[in-house]
């Protein structure tokens, strides 16, 4: 038989196995054609042959590959020699090849009446029992009825096996346990055959339950020489699709390798077989082998036996193709034995599905495919590089990942590495569901088998994929389009014109100096306090950390700042008694508004700074939050932060009301091993006989309580900066002279008075005060550290810290600033006026621009005095968050209604107040010193009993547990005792940070000026994601608005291409004209302030009563419950959940 040289072969497939051949032919040196669908014009394998050309106009995706007459007819055009059919489509067709015979055009692959006599399952069945290869009981013949079905079921019981007589990879195929599944079975694998492999016909089997599944790879010429390739093990299955392919079988020993050999070669031999195929068995449990079928063609899992017998089973198709025998050079089998053995090969498909959703094909575009390589690692490509676009209309295959090892545990470690090696973003995959099975200790030993998957459920228990890169493109590309909410584009900085900031270095491995925390581990709490007292020299702790720039900057400073300049401070603050750096605003914007985990943000500045004692600001009904809280959760707080890394615990009550403080100040006591500092929140004037509500002999007298109730510590809270310079020595003397523990001064520092008010508290032997550095210092903040040092100096209170090292520290924030300039609150210099307002330093900053939020701006004076006013009509409260707060609202609210005092007393019966206004004279946040206006109360509360205990004494705990479990089921993961807190104190901002960091990650990491200002194109920036791991980012181009709003940002990541799609939100210009309330209808509900709807707690349907809260509005963090003021039932509800509403919107309509 003359040999035919091939000049050009057509793959009459697609993807990866069209690929596979291509390769094989060039290295042959034959041309090569392809063909393709129009749904696949952009598909990987058109690309890797010299020609490719489209087929099936007007036909669907599959059909155009099953159209016969057409790919017969193309190659004749095209001068093609050969035809491989690869696998699927028209690879066990015996049409097809009968029609290439026709057309003079070689079909590689077994004759057109081998295909017939054993690729088809029930004739294959018929030629096993023929060459003595035992096989499974089942039908003769197709089944053609119902009641053929059920007379097999009833004689062989179930369980039974549905099968496609035609094709393969699990298609066709439906396990029947009963009647009804047999039914069932029937239809859809009949159904599902015919539309994969063009062919219905199905028969049934006796199902064998886990057993293994084994193949024997085999090869013959067209001169009566067989040979066998070894077997493969293909036992991990799903639905009956080979998962993860394995060759040699670890569990035969050389006997049984060498029975199912035989079985397959004799099989082979009796129809006398050409080209490659594959003879399949099950083996059950006690070892014996049942004929399943043959594959007449060239499989998926090849690669695996290429590797371990070092064999090209494409190329060798092709040359027994061309008429050579087996033992030609070009083959160079002589005998069997010329096939040997070497290691062990496994074979991994990468497809785009997703395992946590029962394996669904996911479809969309690849935005970045990094693949593996290396020893040991074969990689075969179907459709998977950046850009590709995955549709629904073909097998979800990306790549198949073959690895070698000279053992079994060699080859799965490069399975396992190669796996960690991909890198494929914008659709899901199954990797880490492979990387589940390659090291799972059963699939290691070699004991799988089909019910493998089934048995171990623990597989599909999947880490959620991290996916940074693009989720923080996404949000550079969002910020850079949309802007930071709350930065007017006037305000955008520019990133290339912001300095990086000088970080001082420290020596690697330097050893910390011994630091105020090394005290208190060493002699707790109350030693801490002692050697406080005894201390001679001043102590120092810095805000800036926490108060400094939630006075100056909105609270708005980042992690990253303090992240990096947080081993410089440890070293050259080591002298300080405290840093501090935790507290409610702190807790409430790291996730409100820097989308910041605020415990992330204490253990990473915890581990850094190990020797420095860790502050916080805890009020005492309250914890960290603006609402009561069960007495549990005060306390589950408290040792949950003890536990992080909190030392001192500073303790008050906005009110001064000692009993809302006793529940923390027990939980710090007696449940950790921190200190207790209580503090007595000073407001008036000491010195003013005109102003004798809070006299010198109350601070007293409040001093001495607190240290009855256990306090460590007193601190002098003087949260709005009223404490004047002779007054603090009277009032710091008068201390001492009373109490036994060390005193703690906090001021503000916003008349400028500070710093010399804290030269009389040094001077009148007050133990630590509260001061920032220089550059974050003044104004609203505390006092500048740098100066109060210098004036100290060489004095009997010098705190003989290093000044240097601190002027470093300040050198960085100095630069830091500049990037949180859109927050500054616009003070220009200090202002007596606090005395007369007397708006805390820590609210001024935030109060104003919740003022510009409500579009009052141009009235901040008016706001200012109001302030003034509402504090008298209140009855001079002590102001300190949260009652600060609520005046704060309280003064916004009558300003934006055009509201003087005296309007409130009159027509407050049809006012509806903030929330917080209401709940402070319910008494909900304590019991201000002498007690509520009584007429206002009435007023405000309109009817509703007030509260004369504490409040957390009528709240039910909270069970952590079940609320643990009510957050996990709604946000569909699992979430820490930490998380549970977060949820508990700041409910609705909890969920929108959650949602937030869900879509783009923990973006804690990010530069400051690339989080708020985005990049601007041709900006590159490195960004460390974690320690070694360095993304480096530079905007290409920002492409134009599509029809839907949205556009393409071009980045280069880390030298390669990426594309991100954002929603541009100007885009949307028209403004929305909602419907006003009707202030004479009482079925009509408005929105009392302009803000956004924060939570709906009413449904359309519902029947409600009068003073049923429907839903709550917020507005720069003031929350409002809006009411029904009749009893109805709800018509509409005009708004969801999140949507911007503007004042007297109407919102919910009654009937």
């Amino acid at each position: 038989m003359p040999i035919k040289k091939f000049r050009k072969i057509m793959a009459a497939n697609r993807g990866e196995i069209a690929i596979r051949i291509f390769r094989a032919c060039t290295e042959l040196g034959i041309s090569t054609v392809a063909i393709y669908s129009e749904e696949d014009k952009l598909s990987l394998h058109r690309y890797k042959a010299d020609e490719a050309y489209l087929i099936g106009k007007g036909k669907g995706p599959i059909d155009a590959y099953l159209s016969i007459d057409e790919i017969i007819d193309l190659a004749r055009k095209k001068d093609v020699d050969a035809i491989h059919p690869g696998y699927g489509f028209l690879s066990e067709n015996a049409d097809f090849s009968e029609a290439c015979e026709r057309a003079g055009i070689v079909f590689i692959g077994p004759t057109p009446d081998l295909q017939r006599r054993i690729g088809d399952k029930i004739s294959g069945r018929k030629v096993a029992f023929e060459a003595g290869v035992p096989v499974v009981p089942g039908t003769d013949d197709p089944i053609q009825t119902e009641e053929e079905a059920l007379l097999f079921a009833k004689a062989a019981g179930y369980p039974i096996i549905i099968k496609a007589s035609s094709g393969g990879g699990g298609r066709g195929m439906r396990v029947a346990r009963n009647q009804k599944e047999l039914l069932e079975g029937l239809k859809s694998a009949a159904s599902e055959a015919k539309a994969a492999f063009g062919d219905a016909t199905v028969f049934l089997e006796k199902f064998v339950e886990n057993p293994k599944h084994v193949e024997v790879q085999i090869l013959g010429d067209n001169h009566g020489n067989i040979v066998h390739f070894y077997e493969r093990d293909c036992s991990i299955q799903r639905r009956h699709q080979k998962v993860i392919e394995i060759a040699p079988s670890l569990y035969l020993a050389n006997k049984k390798r060498k029975e199912v050999c035989d079985y397959a070669l004799n099989l082979a031999n009796h129809v006398g077989y050409r080209n490659a195929g594959t003879v399949e068995f099950l083996m059950d449990k006690q070892g014996k082998f049942y004929f399943i079928e043959v594959n007449p063609r060239i499989q998926v899992e090849h690669t695996v036996t290429e590797l371990v017998t070092m064999r090209n089973l494409v190329q060798y198709q092709i040359r027994v193709a061309q008429g050579h025998k087996l033992n030609d050079p070009e083959i160079g089998i002589k005998s069997q034995k010329d096939i040997e053995l070497r290691g062990y090969a496994i074979q991994s498909r990468i497809t785009t599905e997703d395992p946590k959703n029962n394996f669904a094909p996911d479809f969309g575009t690849i935005k970045a495919y990094r693949t593996a390589a290396g020893f040991g690692v074969r990689l075969d490509a179907a459709a998977g590089y950046a850009g590709a676009v995955i549709t629904p209309h073909y097998d979800s295959l990306l790549v198949k990942i073959s690895t070698w090892g000279l053992t079994f545990a060699d080859a799965s470690r490069t399975m396992h590495r190669a796996l960690q090696e991909f890198r494929i973003r914008g659709v899901k995959t199954n990797i880490g569901f492979l990387e589940k099975v390659i090291t799972h200790p059963t699939f290691l030993e070699g004991a799988c088998d089909t019910s493998f998957l089934d048995e171990h459920p623990e597989v599909f228990q999947l880490p959620i994929k991290k996916d940074r890169a693009n989720k923080i493109l996404s949000l550079i590309g969002h910020t850079t389009v949309n802007g930071y909410p709350g930065i007017k584009p006037e305000k955008r900085l520019n990133f290339r014109e912001l300095r990086e900031p000088e970080i001082p270095e420290i020596a690697y491995g330097k050893q910390h100096p011994r630091g105020t925390r090394d005290i208190l581990l060493d002699k707790g709490p109350k030693g801490l306090a002692d050697w406080t007292r005894k201390h001679k020299q001043l102590l120092v702790t810095d805000t800036t950390w926490r108060d400094a720039h939630q006075s100056l900057l909105a609270t708005r400073v980042r992690t990253h700042d303090l992240d990096r300049i947080a081993e410089a401070t440890a070293h050259l603050g080591g002298g300080l008694f405290s840093l501090e750096m935790w507290g409610g605003a702190t807790y409430d914007v790291a996730m409100r508004f820097l989308t910041e985990d605020p415990w992330e943000r204490l253990e990473r500045l915890r581990k850094k700074v190990p020797n420095i004692l860790f502050q916080m600001l805890l009020r005492g009904s309250n914890a960290v939050g603006y609402t009561n809280y069960p007495d549990n959760v005060v306390q589950e707080f408290t040792v949950k932060a003890a536990e992080s890394g909190v030392d001192v615990f500073r303790i008050f009550d906005s009110l001064n009301w000692t009993k809302g403080m006793q529940v923390a100040m027990e939980a710090v006591n007696e449940r950790t091993k921190a200190v207790c500092e209580a503090a007595m929140c000073y407001t008036g004037d000491i010195l003013d006989p005109k102003r004798d509500k809070y006299p010198l002999q109350y601070y007293v007298d409040l001093a001495k309580e607190l240290e009855k109730m256990g306090a460590h510590i007193l601190a002098i809270k003087d949260m709005a900066g009223l404490l004047k310079p002779f007054a603090a020595e009277k009032l710091v003397k008068a201390l001492k002279d009373e109490i036994s523990i060390p005193i703690h001064l906090h001021t503000h520092d916003t008349s400028s008075n500070g710093g010399s008010m804290l030269l009389m508290a040094a001077g009148a032997g007050v133990d630590v005060v509260d001061v920032a550095l220089s550059s974050l210092s003044g104004l609203t903040a505390q006092p500048n550290m740098n100066a109060l040092l210098a004036a100290l100096e060489g004095t009997i209170w010098d705190p003989q810290l290093d000044q240097d090292g601190l002027q470093k520290l300040a050198n960085y924030w100095e630069t830091v600033r500049t990037y949180y300039a859109p927050f500054e609150s616009e003070l220009r210099s200090g202002t007596a006026q606090v005395y007369h307002h007397e708006i805390p330093g820590g609210q001024y900053s935030n109060y104003k621009p919740q003022v510009e939020g409500l579009g009052l701006g141009h009235r901040w004076e008016e706001c200012k005095e109001m302030y003034r006013k509402v504090n008298f009509m209140f009855g001079d409260v002590i102001k300190v968050t949260p009652s600060s707060k609520i005046v704060g609202d309280m003064a916004m609210f009558m300003v934006q209604n055009n509201l003087e005092p005296e309007d409130v007393f009159e027509r407050g019966d049809e006012l509806t107040f903030p929330q917080g206004v209401v709940d402070f004279f319910k008494g909900m946040i304590g019991q201000p010193v002498g007690g509520f206006p009584e007429r206002l109360q009435a007023i405000i509360l309109k009817g509703e009993q007030p509260l004369t205990c504490r409040p957390g004494e009528l709240l039910e705990p909270v069970d952590f547990s079940a609320k643990k479990e009510e957050l996990q089921t709604k946000l569909a993961c699992n979430v820490s005792d930490r998380d549970v807190l977060s949820a508990v104190l700041y409910p609705g901002v909890y969920e929108e940070y959650h949602r937030f960091r869900q879509e783009y990650s923990d973006t804690s990491f990010l530069p400051t000026p690339v989080f708020f200002y985005g990049l601007d194109v041709g900006d590159e920036v490195s960004i460390d994601i974690e320690a070694g791991k360095t993304l480096i980012i530079k905007l290409n181009a920002v492409g134009r608005v599509h029809d839907d709003g949205t556009r393409n940002i071009y980045f280069e990541l880390n030298g390669e291409p990426r594309v991100v799609t954002v929603k541009d939100l100007s885009v949307e210009t028209e403004d929305v004209s909602h419907e006003k309330a009707d202030p004479a209808n009482i079925k009509h509900v408005g929105a009392p302030m302009p803000g956004k709807v924060f939570k709906l707690l009413a449904s359309v349907g519902e029947k409600i009563s009068a003073g049923d809260t429907l839903l709550t509005t917020e507005a720069m963090k003031m929350e409002t419950n809006v009411k029904a003021k009749v009893d109805g039932v709800v018509a509409e509800i005009r708004f969801d959940e999140g949507d911007p509403v503007g004042q007297g919107d109407l919102l919910v309509v009654l009937e």
